[in-house]
């Protein structure tokens, strides 16, 4: 009787501290879970979304694989990676509208705004306007004026030319909705691959002759995306930030985007990024799933708009965007260092 009753409290001194050792863990797991570090912000997770101005735009698009040609274009995406599916204009090929033109996005409320800076979008060969919707509104969501320029080759500068025409013609007109509300003293060209070599290329020329197309017009800078060969950064006076793309195989961040682009941008500010998990075609992708829309976005903000946040990850001897793990690698050149 004396054992058994010994075992029994034996028993229930065993269970008494395996509940202890129990609550104990569970409450140490807890407190680890409230106090452990959130994520560092990045550019992406700050930027990355939709910003607080509606969008305006008589562009109007569809799936791109209900035509022929965009049924290829789509097949060729999701072969490199993209996770979305592109959306198409009725622009030739991908319909039977004018194969050449220039898609016009504003925010709805510019009236309110007084103006806003502007942003010519220059696409790659063989792309249609639409598959450049999403980054177009996500820029005017951000307070931008968007020009897309488009025709079916889209590698030289008249095709960005083209789009600061009709952005200049809408800031003259009174009939229009953007008369005297765009800013042209912000005015940005991006391209992506074969456009992001012809804003270069516009950018090379564009600061000695603007005062002659317009008093007003001052380039700000040049966002080139995955750009194609056909540029010298050597020709570039004007802040460049350059987005590449580690899984990138047709323009590849080793290649010609440093050797004669970045590595040459000696008369102006410049960056390169070459993002984890992005592709040749991921900025016709989601924005949330293109990884440098939100970089992307930083970067305008900060040279456009003087945001404080976003000039962080640019600017500064601790610039925020060598530690985003978003990204492979990250350098700036000595006039993008010495910006205070």
């Amino acid at each position: 009787m004396m054992r058994r009753i010994a075992s029994r409290r034996a028993m229930s001194a065993v269970l008494a501290a395996a509940t202890l050792f129990a609550g104990l863990w569970m409450s140490a797991t807890a407190t680890a879970d409230d106090t452990a570090p959130e994520p560092p912000a990045t550019a992406q997770s700050i930027y990355g979304g939709t910003g607080p101005h509606p969008v305006a735009t008589a562009v109007r698009t569809n799936p791109c694989q209900e035509s022929i040609v965009g049924m290829f274009q789509h097949i060729a995406v999701h072969i490199f990676g993209n996770r979305d599916d592109m959306t198409c204009t009725q622009a030739f090929p991908n319909g039977l509208e004018s194969p050449a033109g220039v898609n016009t996005y504003y925010p709805a409320d510019i009236a309110d705004l007084g103006s806003a800076p502007l942003i010519v979008m220059t696409g790659g060969i063989d792309a249609n306007p639409g598959m450049y919707d999403r980054l177009a509104r996500q820029w005017v969501s951000n307070g931008f004026v968007v020009m897309i320029p488009y025709e079916w080759f889209n590698s030289l500068a008249y095709v960005p030319a083209a789009g600061l025409a009709v952005a200049i013609m809408a800031n003259r007109d009174p009939n229009s909705p953007l008369f005297n509300r765009i800013d042209l003293s912000r005015t940005f060209v991006a391209g992506h691959s074969a456009g992001g070599a012809a804003s270069q290329q516009i950018a090379a020329v564009l600061p000695s002759v603007a005062s002659l197309i317009d008093p007003t017009l001052r380039l700000a800078g040049v966002l080139a995306i995955e750009p194609g060969p056909i540029a010298v950064g050597a020709l570039l006076n004007v802040p460049t930030l350059y987005l590449t793309g580690f899984n990138d195989f047709v323009v590849p961040d080793f290649a010609w985007v440093r050797w004669w682009q970045y590595n040459t941008t000696f008369n102006a500010p410049a960056w390169i990024a070459n993002a984890r998990g992005v592709s040749h075609f991921s900025p016709v992708d989601g924005t949330d799933a293109y990884l440098s829309s939100g970089t992307a976005v930083a970067w305008l903000r900060y040279m456009a708009f003087g945001d404080e946040t976003a000039k962080r990850f640019f600017v500064g001897q601790d610039w925020l965007l060598p530690s985003d793990k978003t990204y492979f690698s990250v350098e700036r050149n000595p006039l993008a260092t010495a910006l205070r």
